[in-house]
């Protein structure tokens, strides 16, 4: 008589799910800034899969939204500072679906393919191919919270110009998928495969894994020929904190942002420093200098004080109801001849998708006036071609540092160095300022090239492709940030490879999942029906 199959693990009891789904969520909070424990990252992916070990999809389905909306709802605070509590919630509960999508298909290749090397494989794919869908989609996507801007300060960010954000993605989520092969076998719920004390085989691979990393070299990234660096100030002026209420932008942020402007050229000139370029933040005009001849003047003579010409962050209106984000540059001689708009307007904070729809929950929709129209061009800045310097300069504005299809795209272009300009007050004193901080020097290392992130109230910081920190400005504070930035015209494999990186590995976990579901193998046993008695 054949014995009955036997399960390959223990399932989980649905109320342990429902709490290590939130605790999960929250170790993964714990990771990035301003908290900075990368470690809990990988964790928080093995509490993720556990919780999905259950027989009910109801319950699994359940976890993986606490797991979402543990992480997301906190770590997007951010935009109740302007959207309001009822769209701040709506927002991450909707980038939580996506957690549910992942825990799902992560249930159907554990369920059916047990805790193997294959099975890890796939779910570390899967994993890759739910973070870049949500990187991407809808209305461009909100990478905010990819795996990779938690490991900023992880031995971990020595891969990421070889691999990329989804290279890291891959590597963290695998990472997690030992850990819960590891802990299932030592707390005596596995049955097959390693059991018992072997469980310590996969904590050991993940610490050995870790430990390699420290010691893996960057890519060889060369400077262009007799121009290693280029000086940049980037200016942060600060201002008077904005109204919610209306969002304005305060009448001194002109004036402060010209102070600081002054006294920086002061202060390199008594060093003896030929300043290159200076850069002002998103939004720091407060109107449109090119309409108002004073401020056109006063930045005019600022860049012939200085020797070099300063690039500024206004808006541009077009028509009656829609505007551009844009960096304009202003020359000593007073003209513009370089200006770039924002290619990524931010859904629901620089446009509004469906209006009419979204006005029903919140009508602080009706802030944004005027809908921001997309750019259409890389911002690529060629000092030589323009007359005003030798050397490349990539431009993205406050989100765009986000997206690594845009910084790959600015490499591709030319770019030797990059810069982003941003508005940070708008999120007060919100988490969102260092957030965004810890994109840019992930974006550093990933891209292979210097990042100078300007902010108008900070944190604004100046990195170098290694993510050395060269100056620092913080929070709400005057001051500017001001290095002899090292200039890159090396192109990482992470750039070479571009979107194809996550592509890939989104197959494999597609592929894996096929195989899973067309397979015959199971790791647990049938649920046994009982028979109805005959009448």
């Amino acid at each position: 008589m054949t014995p009955p199959p036997r399960d390959e693990f223990d399932l989980t009891p649905w109320p342990v799910a429902l709490i290590g789904g939130a605790a999960g969520g929250l170790a993964a909070l714990a990771a990035f800034p301003p908290y900075g424990m990368w470690m809990l990252l990988p964790v928080s992916l093995a509490l993720l899969s556990a919780s999905v070990l259950t027989r009910s999809v109801w319950v699994a389905a359940l976890a993986s939204l606490a797991w979402g909306a543990a992480f997301f709802i906190p770590l997007t605070a951010w935009a109740n500072t302007y959207a309001g509590t009822a769209p701040w919630i709506a927002l991450g509960v909707f980038e939580a679906l996506f957690i549910v999508l992942f825990g799902l298909l992560a249930r159907v290749v554990l369920i059916r393919r047990g805790l193997c090397p294959t099975s890890a494989l796939v779910v570390s794919a899967l994993w890759v191919g739910v973070e870049t869908l949500r990187s991407h989609a809808p209305w461009g996507g909100l990478p905010w919270g990819a795996s990779a801007f938690a490991l900023g300060d992880s031995p971990l960010l020595n891969l990421g110009p070889w691999i990329g954000m989804a290279g890291l993605s891959f590597l963290v989520a695998f990472l997690g998928q030992m850990i819960l092969h590891g802990a299932l076998s030592l707390l005596g719920r596995r049955h097959r495969g390693l059991t018992g004390f072997a469980g310590v085989w996969p904590f050991a691979l993940t610490v050995g894994a870790i430990l390699a990393t420290v010691v893996v070299p960057h890519p060889v990234n060369r400077a262009p020929l007799d121009r290693p660096t280029m000086t940049v100030a980037g200016i942060q002026g600060s201002m008077e904190r904005i109204d919610p209420a209306t969002m304005v932008m305060p009448d001194d942020v002109f004036e402060n942002h010209l102070a600081v402007t002054r006294s920086t050229i002061d202060s390199a000139s008594l060093e003896g420093r030929q300043l290159d370029l200076i850069v002002w933040p998103e939004d720091s005009t407060g109107y449109d200098p090119r309409q108002d001849p004073w401020m056109a003047d006063q930045l005019t003579a600022a860049s012939a004080d200085a020797g070099a010409p300063v690039l500024i962050g206004t808006q541009a209106a077009v028509g009656e109801s829609e505007r551009l984000n844009q960096s304009v540059l202003y020359t000593p001689d007073g003209s513009t001849p370089y200006a770039y708009s924002k290619r990524h307007p931010v859904p629901f904070g620089e446009y509004i998708p469906y209006r009419d729809f979204f006005r029903t929950l919140s009508d602080k929709v009706d802030l944004v006036s005027r809908d921001m129209i997309p750019g259409q061009e890389v911002g690529v800045m060629d000092m030589g071609e323009l007359g005003v310097g030798e050397d490349s300069v990539g431009v993205l504005i406050c989100f765009e540092i986000a997206y690594d299809n845009l910084v790959t795209d600015a490499v591709d272009s030319g770019a030797e160095v990059i810069v982003v300009q941003s508005n940070n007050a708008l999120f007060g004193d919100s988490h969102e300022a260092i957030q965004q901080l810890a994109e840019a020097k992930v974006m550093a290392v990933v891209s292979g090239r210097s990042v100078v992130h300007v902010s108008t109230v900070g944190q604004s910081a100046i990195f170098t492709p290694e993510g050395r920190q060269l100056d620092f400005v913080d929070h709400w504070e005057q001051g500017a940030v001001l290095a002899d930035v090292p200039l890159r015209t090396g192109i990482t494999p992470a750039v070479a490879g571009g979107p194809w990186i996550a592509v890939g590995i989104s197959a494999l976990g597609l592929v894996g999942l096929l195989a899973a579901l067309s397979g015959r193998r199971r790791a647990l046993a049938p649920t046994p029906t009982r028979r109805r008695p005959r009448s």
